[in-house]
């Protein structure tokens, strides 16, 4: 769970968070056999144990249809995400500054600047 207070730590696990309102890990664990009580939690460990298991069963040579079937999806969800693009303020220091860290090329700038000069 990510930490949502200053003094409160995350756990290992922070890169497998999912947004609560998803219910993406609750839908998970239901399909498993695991439901917490009305306003309870589940059993200690039984994420991690679910996680082990998971990839315990990867390795069988019988599911390798499943798993290839899940990389498809996951390589789908992947391409579906928004890449991120580099900013560039509007002032000479900036544009200097992207050139020289490799965020646009000297090249793409001279292009730019001779399509304005026209």
């Amino acid at each position: 769970m990510p930490a949502s207070t200053k003094t409160q730590k995350g756990t290992a696990m922070d890169y497998l968070a999912a947004p609560r309102d998803s219910g993406i890990v609750k839908n998970l664990m239901v399909s498993i056999g695991y439901e917490a009580p009305k306003g309870g939690r589940l059993p200690a460990g039984v994420k991690l144990d679910t996680l082990i298991a998971i990839n315990e069963a990867f390795t069988v040579e019988d599911f390798s249809d499943f798993v290839s079937s899940i990389q498809s999806r996951v390589a789908e969800l992947q391409a579906a995400r928004r890449v991120a693009t580099a900013k560039v303020s509007a002032t000479p220091e900036s544009i200097v500054a992207a050139v020289k860290s490799g965020k646009i090329s000297l090249a793409d700038l001279k292009a730019a600047l001779t399509e304005i000069d026209g």
